[in-house]
């Protein structure tokens, strides 16, 4: 890539930036590769071929010579939590797969190196590995009995605390539990608490009140886990929730903006996790919308945390648990509540999501949507299920017919194991049924530790199209073998699919004259590859919003 000065024209329709001599992937159906954009502020100006470019050079244009690198536009992560990932940035992460011997080594080391910190916080560990009992505050207890520890699982749903953890957040044996069968505090046959907390409401405000993650925390880890998005060539992020933090993470990100140091957009949502939620829900995100939106910040959706996962059998499903008989988890809202809430929300103008794993909770959603598409034929909110791991044959085929993004995680089947992907996770079929399909990553922090290697959107793009992990050519495939997707609905769920979903596909998405000027350069192009090459892609750059935020 090298940068080059063209013959001045002096024209007032002058770009600031022009690329040329590039391969440029437009995601425009009408003229899906080029050779050359020309940028002027934070807009596309121009597409094309190189020899349209002289009009828009002048003396203070930058033209850069890509030498046929690729261009893309920006990748959109359509689900993950950057301002927690933030947040909880001063933290360790536990090895994913690792025992429970291990994890204890690492936390007791952890603990002994940091004797200034007054409580300790770390994540990464899961729940299975400990049987269907799961994890037990007398373990920590022999290791840290002085100082809170609380531990968050690799899936940010549920936490492993110890004693001085509930003593110090005032959670007792007869404290009630948040959200019963929801959000709850794991107790043994006598009742008492066993240090295994579910959900996100029984561990949020303790993390808070400890002093885990604050407004403070935000800003000092920002820099850190926000540079890791525009490295991977993230432009925008959907923020799929703050959880019980929205009252400091707000203005948090709003004070980053406007100190130059977010370099994504954030599409921002209000986080319904309680049914003491709904009721001023609505209003919660037209204040947000009000207060904070801006050019690079967007509080436009309601995200509603309907059921748990599978790991900690809290995900909503038709038939119980294999190991709990009686178990089935349960939904958050269900029926005419989760319908009639659904269909406010679109006749308010705001963007639904709704996290749904388990079956049951995907065919409730989809319920709900069916019916405020019968409300509000016209709406123009958009719907989106995020994660939809578990999808009956029934349902297949609602995505597509109710206009419902199935947004997915392409690195989790790879890792979930072979009999769960077998079963799990039909994108292939959702997307031949015609429905859309968007990626992301649902990354939450911290940054250290192997699981978060899987983050950034060149590896996953790979891992759709092998179901096997980055380079692995003789591994077995996950199962169903059939389930492949292509590179170009790999891309397309990076880009113009997921700018759908952000109800943004007029403005990003695709590299188009007028559109907004996110775009990244690649070392090479993706076409020209051998599949098992792709992830070892390097981003050369990340232009957002017509800034270069990130150049190698």
């Amino acid at each position: 890539m090298t940068l080059c000065t063209l013959p001045p024209s002096v024209w007032a329709e002058a770009a600031d930036y022009v690329f040329k001599n590039a391969t440029v992937y437009t995601l425009n159906h009408a003229s899906p590769w080029a050779e050359a954009v020309a940028v002027r502020g934070n807009k596309i100006v121009y597409v094309g071929a190189n020899s349209g470019l002289d009009k828009f050079v002048s003396n203070d244009t930058k033209v850069i010579d890509l030498e046929e690198k690729m261009v893309l536009p920006g990748f959109i992560d359509t689900h993950a939590h950057p301002v927690f990932a933030a947040a909880v940035a001063h933290g360790f992460s536990l090895p994913y797969g690792g025992s429970v011997d291990e994890w204890l080594e690492i936390i007791q080391h952890y603990a002994d190196a940091n004797p200034q910190l007054k409580a300790i916080y770390g994540q990464g560990f899961l729940a299975a590995t400990f049987g269907t009992g799961g994890p037990n505050k007398a373990l920590l207890d022999e290791i840290v009995p002085d100082r809170p520890v609380v531990l968050m699982d690799e899936g940010a749903h549920s936490a492993w605390v110890n004693s001085k953890a509930l003593e110090l957040a005032g959670i007792t044996n007869s404290t009630p539990d948040p959200v019963p069968g929801t959000h709850f505090y794991e107790r043994n046959a006598q009742g008492e608490l066993t240090g295994w907390c579910k959900e996100a409401m029984t561990f949020m405000p303790m993390m808070e009140k400890l002093g885990v993650l604050s407004k403070e925390t935000i800003i000092a880890g920002a820099d850190e886990v926000f540079s890791m998005f525009k490295q991977f060539g993230v432009t925008t992020v959907y923020d799929a929730g703050f959880f019980q933090f929205e009252h400091f993470s707000y203005p948090a990100v709003s004070q980053l903006e406007k100190s130059g140091r977010l370099p994504f957009r954030l599409i921002a949502s209000n986080m319904i996790q309680s049914t003491a939620h709904v009721e001023n829900a609505i209003d919660t995100l037209k204040s947000y919308n009000r207060k904070y939106s801006s050019e690079l910040i967007r509080p436009r959706v309601m995200k509603i945390h309907n059921d748990g996962t599978t790991e900690i059998y809290t995900a909503a499903q038709f038939e119980d648990y294999e190991n709990q008989p009686g178990n089935k988890g349960s939904v958050l809202l269900g029926g005419e509540k989760l319908q009639n809430f659904v269909a406010d929300i679109d006749a308010a103008g705001f963007d639904i999501h709704i996290h749904a794993i388990g079956d049951r909770a995907v065919d409730e959603a989809l319920d709900a949507f069916e019916v405020a598409r019968k409300l509000n034929p016209n709406s123009r909110s958009r719907y989106s299920i995020g994660h939809a791991v578990s999808v009956r044959d029934q349902d297949l085929n609602r995505f597509a017919a109710l206009n419902v993004v199935a947004q997915t995680h392409p690195f989790w089947p790879v890792l979930g194991g072979e009999l769960q992907a077998s079963q799990l996770y039909r994108f292939r079929e959702i997307i031949d049924s015609g429905a859309r399909v968007s990626f992301g990553s649902d990354f939450y922090g911290p940054i250290s530790g192997d699981y978060n290697y899987f983050f950034a959107p060149l590896l996953n793009i790979e891992m759709g199209m092998t179901r096997r992990l980055p380079g692995e050519k003789t591994v077995p495939v996950t199962p169903p073998g059939d389930a492949l997707l292509t590179l170009e609905e790999m891309i397309r769920g990076y880009t113009l699919d997921a700018a759908y979903q952000m109800n943004m596909e007029n403005e990003i998405g695709s590299i188009e004259p007028g559109k907004l000027a996110d775009l990244i350069v690649l070392d090479r192009n993706l076409f020209d590859l051998d599949t098992y090459e792709i992830h070892k892609t390097q981003v050369n750059m990340t232009m957002m919003n017509g800034k270069v935020v990130y150049q190698q």
